[in-house]
């Protein structure tokens, strides 16, 4: 009896152990994933693949990964000769995931493939432990060729489909074809070869050469590891560091040096980062040469400089700096979808999401080099947001996708979610699209516009590839406030800034010129053919820290827009011909001081009216 029941409980044993192998456990792996794109039709051609990525930048390399280990034939092209585009080129050595608190708990957005390229937690790393890392886990996957030292050619389209990009590699010309491409360059040379529309800079909101300041890192050699450690663990020690590097004194005008970081590297060699440079224009190669320049000539006076004050850096000496500026900001090319400064500070949460992220919208560039290094311009940060499919599938073509900063964002919101963790992220996001699309022949454009239950069962294998993805509902501390909807007009021409705490302090008295000011920069972005020196004229003698009343805030909306009035009487006149909400009536009487609330309203609503 009692062999009997044991020969029972092993079989049941054993049905159990082959139901979890060969049913539960490849649905949780996506090992059945696999099998079915590998029991479909894979492309024989020697020039065919079910997916082409171009650029081993961070998200190219996670794009081809995530693609390749669910089974796609997947070519990685590249024109560099390794794996360490802007991360050897910038010498970028540090980098850190999105966190979010949510619902009490604090949540990680940035794993799967960010964690192999970075870490858990990211940090500090070497460029040739990171470029000898990613051809190592390059080199694991049976699916995936990877073409060094290839040049784009040109692209042969069909109505909204691109069936294929001609490619210079090996000494020859090949046509490459594929269901599905993904741009993960640096600046976009795919899609640009395609005409897919973009714009650089800050055009969206009418400042075309406004970029986010660039980055000059450098390399010294001979340092003391052990004493730059003893200043970290004292925060005296770090506070008499900066006050003592407050005394440099800047060779360009246009640098700024906010907070050195000191990033270790083999052989006592040390990559400092800090130096950016302000105000230039990444569209003009001449001017970057100049300011390259300028910012290697600032890197070696800065050596210079903490050879002699700071004792750990006595015997060191420049060695090198990068080959070239790591740019935050050049071109954004369009989507189907641009993400808004409006959905970050929202906290939106998309149907169609594939990525999360939380990082403060900065509109750092914005800010004269004249204001102090320390100074900072976030226009307010979220809780928690995602960015949904539609921001990665570009505006002409149904089967083009784009990772990176250059994705379908809004120049601000760029800041935030182009930043690289989630980068990486949407670029194994989009490497496990089109998988899916794959399997399922379709494009990435149809797959966006699928039924839901399509786009939870596309969610869901996102999450088994170790893609962070869940939903919430996260409210913004400023919704129900009043002024609100104006705050979010002004954010998103980056003309007003809450902190990391979005406090846009709502009940401060407002100045004359706050108002005067806010006026003519969102005539200048959002309405510009209005503007002119006669009505710069006009408004002149408002740039004072006089206190506002309505009154007066009334005389500046009735000479901005040119409208005669008598003195003492623009309140009545304004309120006579319509011209203020009944909104702001209600907060705002002639001779009381005038909230920066009203001002916000005011504002947005006098472009309205304007425009």
């Amino acid at each position: 009896m009692k062999s009997s029941n044991l020969f029972r409980n092993i079989i049941i044993a054993a049905l159990f152990f082959f139901t979890f192998w060969f049913g539960i456990r490849p649905i949780i792996t996506g090992d059945e994933f696999q099998r079915k794109i590998k029991k479909g039709e894979s492309p024989k051609g020697i020039n065919q693949y079910s997916l082409v990525v171009f650029g081993t930048e961070p998200e190219g390399l996670a794009a081809a990964l995530s693609g390749a280990r669910l089974g796609l034939k997947t070519l990685l092209v590249t024109q560099d000769s390794d794996p360490g585009s802007y991360v050897k080129s910038g010498l970028v050595t540090y980098t850190s995931p999105d966190y979010a608190i949510v619902e009490g708990s604090k949540k990680k957005l940035n794993n799967g493939i960010y964690s192999e390229l970075f870490g858990e937690t990211g940090g500090n790393f070497s460029v040739t432990d990171y470029i000898t890392s990613a051809k190592r886990i390059m080199e694991k996957e049976q699916s995936l060729t990877v073409w060094y030292n290839a040049g784009f050619l040109s692209a042969e389209i069909d109505g909204n489909k691109v069936n294929g990009i001609s490619v210079y590699y090996g000494g020859e010309k090949h046509l490459i074809e594929a269901p599905v491409f993904i741009d993960a360059t640096e600046n976009g040379d795919v899609l640009t070869l395609c005409n897919v529309p973009y714009f650089t800079g800050s055009a969206d909101i009418g400042v075309p050469n406004s970029y986010m300041p660039v980055e000059y890192n450098f390399i010294i050699s001979d340092v003391k590891w052990q004493d730059i450690e003893s200043i970290r663990k004292l925060d005296r020690n770090i506070d008499d560091f900066q006050t003592v590097l407050q005394k440099y004194e800047r060779y360009s005008p246009k640098t700024k040096i906010s907070k050195l970081n000191f990033i270790r590297q083999p052989d006592n060699e040390m990559v400092i980062s800090g130096i950016k440079m302000w105000q230039i224009n990444v569209d003009d190669p001449a001017v970057m040469q100049e300011n390259f320049k300028d910012a290697l000539t600032e890197a070696k006076y800065l050596t210079a400089f903490l050879q002699y004050a700071f004792v750990p850096f006595e015997n060191c000496s420049f060695k090198t700096g990068p080959t070239s500026f790591y740019i935050p900001e050049y071109r954004h090319f369009e989507g189907v979808y641009s993400l808004t400064v409006e959905d970050i500070l929202g906290n939106r949460s998309f149907p169609t999401k594939v990525v999360l992220a939380s990082a403060p919208v900065d509109a750092q560039k914005f800010v004269s080099t004249e204001i102090s290094d320390d100074y900072t311009y976030i226009l307010g940060s979220p809780k928690i947001y995602s960015i949904p499919l539609e921001c990665f599938i570009s505006k002409n073509y149904s089967n083009m996708l784009m990772v990176g900063k250059k994705a379908s964002y809004s120049s601000l919101a760029a800041t935030s979610a182009g930043r690289l963790p989630v980068s990486v992220s949407s670029g194994e996001a989009m490497g496990v699209t089109a998988a899916y699309c794959y399997l399922n022949d379709i494009t990435p454009l149809e797959l966006s516009k699928s039924p839901e239950e399509i786009i939870v069962d596309y969610q869901k294998l996102l999450k088994r590839n170790g893609l962070t993805l869940f939903d919430f509902n996260e409210v913004n501390p400023n919704n129900e406030h009043w002024a609100w909807p104006s705050v979010k007009v002004l954010t998103e021409y980056g003309l007003l800034a809450g902190g990391e705490n979005n406090d846009y302090l709502f009940d401060i008295e407002a100045y004359q010129n706050t108002f005067k000011t806010l006026i003519i920069n969102l005539i200048v972005k959002a309405a510009p053919e209005k503007y002119s020196l006669e009505l710069d004229s006009r408004l002149r003698s408002y740039g004072t820290d006089d206190s506002l009343t309505g009154e007066i805030a009334c005389e500046i909306m009735l000479k901005t827009m040119n409208i005669q009035f008598n003195q003492g009487n623009a309140y009545q006149t304004a309120k006579a011909k319509g011209l203020i909400p009944q909104s702001i009536l209600e907060r705002m009487k002639p001779d009381s001081y005038v909230t920066l609330d009203c001002v916000y309203a005011l504002t947005v609503n006098l472009i309205n009216i304007i425009e």
